[in-house]
């Protein structure tokens, strides 16, 4: 497994990189391939229906999410000071207390599905569609939670390849099975959800395997397990801003798809679709902030702040060129990329729609990129209050300026929106990392805890 604090640094930000991105850019693809099977083969009405269902789901999913980033952190932080008990210790524990969680929640989204279809301005002839994806999906919920931070924790490890391939199967037996269920079963929107609880089943079993595999090989004295309540106390510490921020995002998803909703199937579905591509094609970003964020944190535990410094360097300068690259693909081939998703001829409005609300999103991708680069920077040092705060603006801000443009700019209003938050989010991110000198060397960034 690759270390972190004693390999070159380009190079190790490299190597660590591809299988992440390899992984981020294969999950996108499936979420991509998904939603064109559900706009080809069953319709808009049910292409609306699942993109409402996982905004839901995504509201539900926001503590594995903070786990999962947490666990990286934690993990890291134990690896670069050898402490190998504890890890072993800690990935027990937290598999466990996510186990009983992910129970739970699935539990309370089956029970409050109706009242939250009502919330977010869902029309009713959607309601029959988007139960019937929820309940099947929120069923596996236990399967997602343990795969997701099981492969966080390998992450953490130094290993990234295992994970990615595990990821690029799972995404391929996902799509065979949606075509099967689909086409073959004709089971709808059902077929769907049940393809990915099987699909995130197997990526489960494989990587729990792996990752007690992994931790059997620790170097350490085996002695009985003991719940480790401060490790996940610490995990917690860490996590809760960050599922804070999942929480946010998905809210300021839903308020936004809640803004978009009373528009119609068709401006839903171009909505849906320019926002698949633009995830897609920011992957790659994606893919070197959760790498910067690891690498600082390994080498905090290391106490080798100034390899971080170097590091930040070359990620800003990589996602600069790189979100250029796409800008000009995004803006000149907007058409063609929302065509994908949804027949020209029978949804003129929403290729119409999306493909402006795509072409102009093009500064925005810029500032975020670099919005992101400085997040993950605060994550690593574990100054979760700023990196809460950066995030948060933007989130905020996109759905307030959103809401208030509507009445003026009306459509327009949420690709403005998008970018005047991302523009402020950068400026609150580059604030933080100078008022906490952590672009500079000193004895404070050695320091793990938040001091803000």
């Amino acid at each position: 497994m690759l270390d972190l604090s004693e390999s070159p640094i380009k190079k190790s930000l490299i190597t660590f990189a591809i299988p992440i991105i390899f992984s981020f850019v294969i999950q996108q693809l499936y979420l991509v391939v998904d939603t064109i099977m559900v706009g080809k083969f069953l319709g808009a009405d049910e292409l609306a229906a699942v993109g409402n269902a996982a905004s839901i789901i995504g509201v539900f999913l926001i503590i594995s999410g903070g786990l999962e980033m947490g666990c990286e952190v934690l993990i890291a932080r134990f690896i670069g000071e050898k402490q190998y008990q504890t890890i072993f210790r800690s990935s027990l524990g937290i598999l466990l207390f996510a186990s009983v969680t992910a129970i739970i929640l699935s539990s309370i989204l089956i029970l409050l599905q109706k009242p939250l279809f009502y919330l977010i301005n869902i029309p009713t002839n959607l309601h029959g569609l988007t139960s019937d994806y929820l309940t099947f999906y929120s069923i596996g919920f236990i399967f997602i939670f343990l795969y997701d931070i099981s492969r966080a924790i390998l992450i953490a490890m130094g290993d990234t390849k295992i994970p990615s391939l595990v990821v690029l199967f799972t995404s391929i037996l996902n799509v065979f099975l949606t075509l099967f269920f689909i086409l073959e079963l004709q089971m709808g929107v059902k077929g769907v959800a049940i393809a990915t609880i099987l699909a995130q089943l197997f990526g489960m079993l494989v990587t729990v395997m792996i990752l007690r595999k992994r931790l059997k090989a620790l170097p350490f004295a085996k002695e009985k397990f003991i719940f480790p309540k401060s490790e996940v106390f610490k995990l917690l510490t860490i996590s809760y801003p960050l599922m804070i921020q999942q929480g946010v995002i998905t809210g300021s998803m839903l308020i936004l798809q809640a803004l978009i909703n009373p528009f119609g199937s068709q401006i839903i579905s171009g909505y849906i679709a320019a926002n698949k591509l633009i995830m897609l094609l920011m992957m790659i970003t994606v893919g070197f902030c959760q790498t910067l964020t690891v690498f600082a944190s390994v080498n905090i535990g290391a106490k080798k702040p100034e390899r971080i410094q170097e590091a930040y360097r070359f990620c800003m300068k990589f996602v600069s060129f790189y979100v250029l690259a796409i800008v000009a693909l995004d803006f000149f081939l907007a058409k063609p990329m929302v065509s994908i998703f949804i027949d020209e001829k029978q949804y003129p409005a929403a290729i119409a729609f999306g493909v402006t609300f795509l072409k102009y999103s093009c500064v925005m991708m810029l500032f975020y990129g670099w919005k992101n680069i400085n997040e993950s920077l605060l994550r690593g040092y574990a100054k979760m209050k700023s990196f809460l705060i950066s995030n948060m603006s933007d989130l905020i801000l996109r759905v307030a300026m959103a809401a208030l443009l509507l009445p003026i700019f009306d459509l327009n209003s949420f690709w403005i929106a998008n970018t005047i938050g991302t523009l402020i989010a950068f400026i609150v991110s580059m604030y933080f990392l100078k008022r906490l000198h952590i672009l500079h060397v000193n004895e404070k960034n050695n320091h793990f805890e938040e001091k803000i």
